[in-house]
């Protein structure tokens, strides 16, 4: 993960643990998901990493266009 709060917390583990994570400690959190504010950072940063390639630009725009058109007016 690029940004984030849990990518702060990851970095800063060592702090409290400075001997390695065993697999028994780390079990728990095997079935974690990141929270949908890390979740649409992702999603926000792939977008515009398609958006700066000149090979997907057009589809992302197309994309796009679609997406509008089909949604209902307010």
């Amino acid at each position: 993960m690029q940004e984030g709060a849990t990518m702060m917390l990851a970095l800063d583990a060592h702090r409290h643990h400075p001997q390695p994570f065993t697999e028994e400690k780390l079990r728990p959190y095997r079935d974690a998901e990141a929270p949908d504010s890390q979740k649409e950072i992702a999603h926000r940063r792939k977008v515009m990493r398609a958006a700066r390639s000149t090979k997907k630009r057009a589809e992302l725009l197309r994309e796009r266009e679609e997406r509008y058109a089909a949604s209902p007016l307010p």
